[in-house]
């Protein structure tokens, strides 16, 4: 994966201070939608550090470099790098891919992390999207994601995004494979979306992830006249957001609460 091609984080960090013992302070609040125990190794704690600081090319080569759990922040670079910033079709689908290799790996060789789980789930689910989730169904992602997500809710049952990605696999299948045969091979069903929304939004209330996930669960199973999509865009309007994937979602939640009354 070439990172010199990659576009600098169109946001600006500079109010957040990671140096020092900045990044330990901050780190509870920067991780209260995918928890995280903090990481001893330094190399770690710099990937960690460029990851929220939107630096998403350093914090990908520097979790490579640093090797072991330092895979987990590289992960989540490229995907949401992939996710938020690239314009290109064909390589945001590549990026997508690389993460789930790079997750695959990690995972053989025994890396045991609930966020690296959540990932490889959120990397499935977005590469999913961008070939149809019919086309992604006929592949196998649908089941595959459902994996990733029941192992990273064994390591952490109260995750909050990863409730959030479960709830949106829910909606997703639940809508393009119908109710009936959602539920029949997949065990997906809107109920199912709603329980982990909720759940999501429980574990942290805090967090703006679940609320703009939840949103867009809505929307893609009542259509975008259901009145609660505004609401919890709304509250995710309200909610502070820490680090660069944040503020890159809750800006893509305004453009979406914009089209919503426009």
């Amino acid at each position: 994966m070439n990172t010199q091609e990659w576009q600098p984080c169109p946001i600006d960090m500079h109010d957040l201070d990671l140096a020092g013992e900045g990044l330990q302070q901050h780190w509870e609040a920067l991780h209260q939608g995918c928890p995280e125990s903090f990481p001893a190794d330094p190399a770690v704690q710099d990937a960690w550090r460029h990851y929220h600081l939107g630096e998403f090319a350093q914090a990908y080569e520097q979790g490579l470099a640093a090797g072991g759990v330092g895979v987990v922040p590289a992960a989540f670079a490229a995907t949401i790098y992939a996710q938020y910033i690239e314009t290109d079709d064909k390589r945001r689908g590549a990026l997508f891919k690389q993460v789930m290799k790079l997750c695959e790996e990690a995972e053989d060789a025994g890396l045991v992390s609930a966020n690296l789980h959540y990932i490889h789930a959120v990397a499935m689910g977005r590469y999913s999207q961008s070939i149809s989730i019919i086309e992604a169904l006929a592949q196998g992602f649908g089941g595959r994601i459902k994996e990733q997500l029941q192992k990273c809710l064994e390591l952490s049952p109260r995750h909050p995004e990863a409730h959030a990605t479960f709830a949106g696999w829910h909606a997703a299948i639940s809508d393009q494979a119908g109710a009936l045969m959602g539920r029949m091979l997949y065990g997906a069903t809107q109920d199912g979306a709603h329980e982990h929304y909720e759940q999501a939004v429980d574990y942290a209330p805090q967090a703006l992830i679940p609320r703009t996930e939840y949103a867009r669960g809505l929307e893609v199973m009542y259509g975008d006249k259901e009145a609660d999509i505004r609401g919890h865009l709304e509250q995710a309007m309200q909610l502070k957001a820490l680090d660069a994937m944040e503020r890159l979602d809750q800006q893509a939640a305004r453009e979406h609460l914009a089209r919503l009354i426009a």
